[in-house]
């Protein structure tokens, strides 16, 4: 009952805030079909980087290639 009460009394939660996953799905639809399906190697670098660093892992570095 006691539960029951302070759930009313409390203000209602904010809106949910929009996410960054959604902006870029909404961002990847929005863009142009590319027309080769192949990533350069910077472009999949940098996508395995962004997306270790979102779930919160250290990126390693690789030696430079000499």
């Amino acid at each position: 009952m006691m539960v029951l009460l302070l759930m009313l009394a409390s203000s209602s939660p904010p809106p949910p805030v929009e996410s960054a996953a959604r902006r870029v799905i909404e961002a990847q639809l929005k863009a142009p079909a590319r027309e080769e399906a192949e990533l350069s190697a910077e472009e999949a670098a940098r996508i395995r980087q962004l997306y270790l660093e979102s779930i919160g892992r250290q990126v390693e570095r690789a030696p430079e290639a000499r």
